[in-house]
């Protein structure tokens, strides 16, 4: 009898087919959109920041519109009759840690932020975390915004090419093996491009083209988090706001996911997942799981022909108790040259 599989599907797995979805493309395209609405109308506006004119009727004078938050600033910078004027603290530090690194990540950012807060004996506690979570929120809406323009032109993408061992990741060992996906990403990849039918597909985070029913959750995850105990404890929910935990309660996709692997033996399938902190919960409840037999991973090699094969299994190991560690090493497969994402150029 063939092992089921659950392939995780991260955020690599659509960078694979060349679609612009890191969170770097993601604030590129915001501070690009409020741009053009500046050119357009003058001033620009909302819960974040806001670009602002020093004469009123001034005129912005541009030969191509930017396409990075960078050209933005740096046109905002150049141009002493305008300026940009931040709203929120934490939009203003994501922007300075994107402009010093190439990834940063939000969700974790978030998190730390909710921490110093909370550890903060000098600070009105419930009125800055209402504030981050007010702006936390406008940053999903945002996003869902910027997913909405990733899945329309998803028709106009090729699918990866199914050949190697990645050919056979998708198809059932038998016909009594089942195979789902658990789709981490807000798009709808999997099912356009024909990897999978809706049906086998649990969308764990939300999907942006099915909010109201599969409302996105956007947040943290790592519940093992030595503070995050002192957090629960204090009785201050509003800290609990975009802990991800609470947002699986929305849907019935968690449950989904633990019928599936409760039922009988899988083996996991690592596509284009950082395996990160800030699943931690999750991937714990997956990988710890007696019914995992074995954990492969599917990895990108970057141009210089390095990869981050060594990456992701150092992720996964934080995923499992210290006394499970000799499980982790029994259940993950051993790096297959082969085993690379394919690349749309």
């Amino acid at each position: 009898m063939g092992l089921n599989k659950l392939i995780l599907v991260g955020n690599g797995f659509d960078l694979a087919h060349g679609l612009k979805t890191s969170y770097r493309n993601f604030i590129d395209w915001y501070f690009c959109e409020a741009f053009k609405e500046f050119c357009s109308r003058k001033s620009y506006s909302d819960a974040l920041f806001e670009l602002k004119n020093k004469y009123t009727g001034y005129t912005s004078i541009y030969k191509e519109q930017p396409n990075t938050f960078e050209e933005v600033l740096e046109f905002i910078s150049f141009n002493t009759n305008q300026s940009i004027i931040y709203h929120s603290k934490f939009i203003r530090k994501l922007i300075e840690m994107f402009r010093e690194n190439s990834w940063v990540d939000i969700e974790r950012y978030y998190f730390q932020l909710l921490k110093s807060y909370f550890s903060n004996q000098n600070l009105d506690k419930r009125q800055e975390v209402s504030k981050l979570n007010s702006e936390f929120n406008y940053l999903i809406v945002k996003l869902t915004e910027y997913i909405d323009r990733i899945n329309e032109n998803l028709p106009s993408i090729s699918k990866l090419e199914l050949s190697g061992p990645f050919a056979e990741v998708f198809t059932k060992v038998n016909s009594v093996s089942e195979v789902k996906v658990l789709n981490f990403n807000y798009t709808d990849t999997v099912s356009a491009k024909g990897y999978l039918n809706d049906e086998d597909i649990i969308h764990i985070h939300g999907r942006a083209s099915d909010r109201e029913s599969n409302p996105i959750i956007f947040g943290y995850g790592d519940e093992t988090d030595p503070i995050y105990q002192n957090i629960e404890d204090s009785g201050e929910n509003i800290f609990l706001e975009h802990i991800k935990s609470f947002g699986y309660f929305r849907t019935n996709n968690y449950h989904r996911l633990l019928s599936y692997i409760d039922s009988r033996a899988y083996e996991v399938y690592i596509i284009g997942h950082s395996c990160g902190l800030s699943d931690r919960v999750l991937l714990n409840e997956i990988f710890e799981n007696q019914n995992c037999k074995k954990i492969h991973i599917y990895y990108h090699r970057r141009i210089d022909g390095t990869d981050n094969f060594k990456e992701i299994t150092q992720e996964i190991s934080r995923h499992f108790k210290p006394q499970n560690k000799n499980s982790m090493r029994r259940k993950i497969v051993n790096k297959n040259r082969l085993d690379i994402i394919p690349q749309i150029l």
